[in-house]
């Protein structure tokens, strides 16, 4: 079992069996992250920082990179509907 850790205006944690996209374990928690565009990568208001645990999230895809290259991300930045947490991870919103 690993932990997703959501701080910002909502904070919340997640309590995850397997594999899970941080958006999804953002629903769970009941932390209000927003996602117009319903989690498809397209609008990019899902965009979350990670403070801790980046080793244990999945590598970035194209379509993310893409658009994170819009949005002028930090390296530390990731789209929370094209991530999956297999560990511990806090992120900020």
């Amino acid at each position: 079992m690993h932990t997703i850790r959501f701080d910002g205006k909502k904070p919340g944690t997640a309590d995850c069996e397997q594999e899970t996209a941080l958006l999804a374990a953002s629903t769970r928690a009941g932390v209000p992250l927003p996602h117009r565009c319903g989690g498809h990568a397209r609008c990019g208001t899902c965009l979350v920082t990670v403070v801790e645990g980046a080793e244990h999230l999945s590598e970035k895809g194209a379509i993310e990179t893409r658009v994170l290259g819009v949005l002028k991300a930090g390296a530390d930045q990731r789209l929370a509907c094209q991530t999956w947490a297999k560990g511990d991870v806090s992120v900020k919103y």
